[in-house]
């Protein structure tokens, strides 16, 4: 044997387990007094041995990114506002960008929003731009707005908007991806972690500077997730740029990684069959390709989520969809004929039914198949949608940090702007699950944090909104079996990884603490070693 853990427990029963690794497999488990001999054995202490996680939904580049800056998402009044943006001001150079993120829309406190004159207040002398909690807005100042000619509005696509006050001038807030890279292109980035997610490529042409740093925040970022037993991670948002960065990074990722390559509508021909040949690529190294990425709307928060029947101020705005029908039908049908798996961004109501839509057309054009199409977060979705899930043999990947009162999140505006009568099947996971649709966990990070048992108390810990709305919980092995047995279906992998049994990759982790005290306490349990096949990549 190359390798024997012992002296651990096993979940759910406790029990005193060993398991040996040969070749990257799991070769042997079972009763920690009869594990095989080996010269090379970790003593686990006591911790629980769990199959590694899979992320299923996480966004790399930003990350890395993310981890340079500013997390605003403890902040919840201007005090404190104030004077986490001048101390981390005081860290940089003079003059140079601020770039914060994570960002409540009410970080002010209860009823406000940000604009550009709260930043002022807070750092007028360098330009500022911060990222909301979801990544579907950002407030930047004055500054900010002077730098990239913005002060005085902008032209953005449909389902975009640098929003302007009564004084004709822009407040600050910038809505969707398009109007947030008018800014975000001028900080240190370039925009190059971002531009994949709206489908472009990054401004200009980075040279061999950029690239290197870049390919060092994407590693950067590959080591976070290994640091929380992570082996496993879908990352959201691909490029011809980053396809090539990954792929050169292949054979050093410490954890393997799937680039789907992002689609919309306004790309031509060329552009989407070169995104499609792109997707069709072999795998290389501890990377994969065979995704494709589209968004179908945006975010409650910001009224771009694509609804059925109108929000509840305002009955005849259903919100904008970012793809129309004939052409969300057109490429899924190219990708499902290509032999691709789709991966769609749906919150609203609307938005899931148009994917389901979309998925029907594909299925109805080339021919049932085992293709695993996945709806990206599903904050809501209507009763009658809910058994097509089933139907269509479509996935759901979800993220149980992003419930309002989750994970730090107020519970307004976003659960007015939803509407109540949309609360009973919101974020829906233990109807998803019990109706027998696939469910994989992921967090969105650096939407939100990263930390798998952070997301796993959160969703454990969930309340209804109201005292008469259904408990969506699921129990702690279900939640667990999602973040590893479920994302490694959704990579089409769990013939080879997802538990715990001989044959197996050994994808393994150990969790030290008390998993059953998750839902009371968040800081109940820690990753303390991640192995993939067989290789320490993490240890604490």
């Amino acid at each position: 044997m190359d390798l024997v853990i012992r002296n651990a427990r096993s979940f759910p029963d406790g029990a005193a387990v060993a398991l040996a690794v040969q070749d990257g497999l799991i070769a042997w488990i079972g009763p920690d007094g009869e594990a095989p001999a080996t010269t090379q054995i970790i003593d686990a202490g006591g911790a629980t041995l769990l199959p590694a996680f899979t992320e299923s939904h996480v966004h790399l580049f930003l990350g890395g990114t993310a981890l340079g800056q500013l997390n605003l998402a403890a902040i919840g009044d201007t005090a404190s506002f104030r004077s986490a943006l001048r101390h981390f001001a005081d860290s940089l150079s003079p003059g140079a960008f601020l770039c914060g993120y994570a960002a409540n829309y009410e970080m002010l406190g209860p009823g406000t929003r940000p604009d550009r004159h709260a930043l002022d207040a807070a750092v007028a002398d360098r330009p500022v731009f911060i990222t909301s909690t979801d990544y579907h807005a950002a407030w930047a100042n004055t500054a900010a707005l002077q730098l990239a000619g913005i002060l005085h509005g902008a032209e953005t696509p449909p389902g975009a908007e640098v929003v302007m006050g009564p004084d004709g001038l822009a407040t600050g807030e910038l809505r969707e991806g398009a109007a947030m890279e008018l800014i975000r292109r001028l900080t240190p980035t370039g925009g190059r972690d971002s531009t994949a997610m709206i489908g472009q490529e990054p401004p200009g042409t980075p040279d061999a500077a950029m690239r290197a740093r870049d390919k060092a925040t994407i590693l950067r970022a590959c080591h976070e997730l290994a640091r929380h037993g992570i082996t496993n991670a879908v990352n959201m948002d691909g490029n011809l740029y980053q396809a090539g960065l990954f792929t050169e990074l292949a054979e050093e990722l410490p954890i393997r990684v799937k680039l789907p390559m992002n689609l919309t509508e306004d790309q031509d021909d060329a552009r989407v069959a070169a995104l499609i040949t792109q997707a069709q690529a072999a795998p290389v190294g501890r990377l994969e390709f065979g995704m494709i990425k589209m968004f179908m709307d945006g975010v409650y928060d910001t009224w771009t989520a694509h609804v059925v029947g109108g929000y509840p101020d305002d009955p005849a705005n259903d919100g904008p969809r970012l793809i129309s029908a004939p052409a969300f039908a057109r490429l899924c049908t190219m990708a499902d004929a290509a032999g691709l798996q789709i991966a769609v961004h749906a919150v609203g109501d609307g938005a899931v039914r148009a994917v389901l839509d979309g998925y029907e057309a594909a299925r109805t054009a080339n021919g049932p198949r085992d293709s695993r199409h996945r709806i990206e977060h599903i904050d809501t979705i209507t009763e009658a949608d809910l058994p097509r899930l089933r139907t269509l043999g479509v996935m759901a990947s979800m993220q149980p940090v992003h419930p309002p009162g989750s994970a730090g999140l107020p519970l307004e505006p976003t659960i007015s702007i939803m509407g109540r009568a949309r609360w009973p099947t919101a974020f829906p996971w233990a109807r998803i699950a019990s109706q027998g649709t696939p469910l994989a966990f992921g967090t969105d990070w650096p939407v939100s944090p990263l930390d798998p048992l952070y997301c796993l108390h959160c969703a454990l810990s969930r309340r209804p909104w109201a005292a008469d709305m259904p408990d969506q919980r699921l129990d702690l092995a279900a939640a667990l079996a999602a973040y590893s047995a479920g994302g490694a279906y959704g990579m089409f992998a769990e013939a080879r990884r997802g538990a715990l049994r001989p044959g197996m990759q050994a994808d393994v982790i150990l969790v030290a603490g008390d998993l059953t005290a998750l839902a009371d306490c968040a800081d109940a349990a820690r990753v303390t070693l991640t192995l993939r096949e067989g290789e320490i990549i993490w240890q604490a």
